[in-house]
């Protein structure tokens, strides 16, 4: 009888496995499962959570995570908020990173009247109308001493 050397058995073995996690992937539904949204509203838009860093002096200083979503209650312009939804984002990441650098700091809370004030700006810029609704849900810093 001949014995298979322990590199070759381990080949085997590794590319077995591999055959069997892709075909467990394959049988997998893309996408997951559904998200279920926070209300049964229709006019419900969601937001997914933004964590942003919080540079100051030159380094890294700690985390920002900001986490809302918004009431559109026109159907044209909820559709419009659901096609703009990449430039909605780019745009709140670039307002909410401004303010982690300037405005937030050690021990202290975010100013979260300001903070919603700032989002919902953004989105009537992007959106180009009024009429979306911004609901803050959550506003966590996290700077270290």
């Amino acid at each position: 009888m001949r014995r298979i050397s322990p590199s070759l058995a381990v080949f085997i073995a590794l590319s077995l496995s591999t055959t069997v996690a892709s075909a467990g992937e394959a049988a997998k539904p893309k996408g997951g499962a559904p998200k279920r949204p926070p209300t049964s509203l229709k006019s419900w838009v969601m937001v997914d959570p933004f964590t942003i860093s919080v540079i100051q002096d030159g380094g890294v200083r700690g985390t920002f995570t900001v986490n809302f979503g918004m009431v559109v209650p026109d159907d044209t312009l909820r559709e419009k908020a659901e096609t703009l939804m990449p430039r909605l984002r780019d745009a709140w990441l670039r307002s909410l990173s401004l303010y982690a650098s300037t405005a937030l700091r050690p021990r202290r809370q975010a100013d979260v009247a300001e903070l919603a004030a700032r989002i919902q700006q953004t989105a009537d810029d992007v959106l180009g109308a009024r009429g979306a609704k911004v609901l803050m849900a959550e506003a966590l810093v996290n700077i270290p001493q």
